[in-house]
């Protein structure tokens, strides 16, 4: 949130009291204040390194290990990034077993 004006190549700035919003917002639901299982293996396989995508996660690529390159090409998929694809609560900052959509229909289109 300190550096917007160069956000990966784009100037995303916004006014201060956006600015605020916003991260009081990502303090609040961050994975640090969570007691949901994925943010708290998440939060260990970070080992303090600078991650910006849970896709680079040590956690995140042994639960995806055997779902195959194809999958995350797939139309409906689109990339790795595209955890909506998959997991229907995401928007909710959830995570659950229960809520991740049959794959096996991505594979054949």
């Amino acid at each position: 949130m300190n550096d917007l004006e160069n956000h990966f190549g784009d100037d995303a700035s916004i006014d201060l009291n956006t600015n605020n919003i916003i991260l009081e917002f990502l303090e609040k639901n961050s994975a640090e204040t969570s007691t949901k299982e994925a943010s708290v293996m998440i939060l260990d396989s970070l080992k303090n390194k600078d991650i910006i995508a849970i896709t680079n996660t040590i956690y995140w690529k042994e639960k995806h290990k055997n779902i195959k390159k194809e999958i995350f090409l797939n139309s409906l998929v689109k990339s790795k990034a595209n955890c909506k694809a998959c997991h229907s609560d995401i928007e909710k900052g959830l995570i659950e077993d229960e809520n991740i959509k049959d794959i096996s229909s991505f594979s054949s289109m």
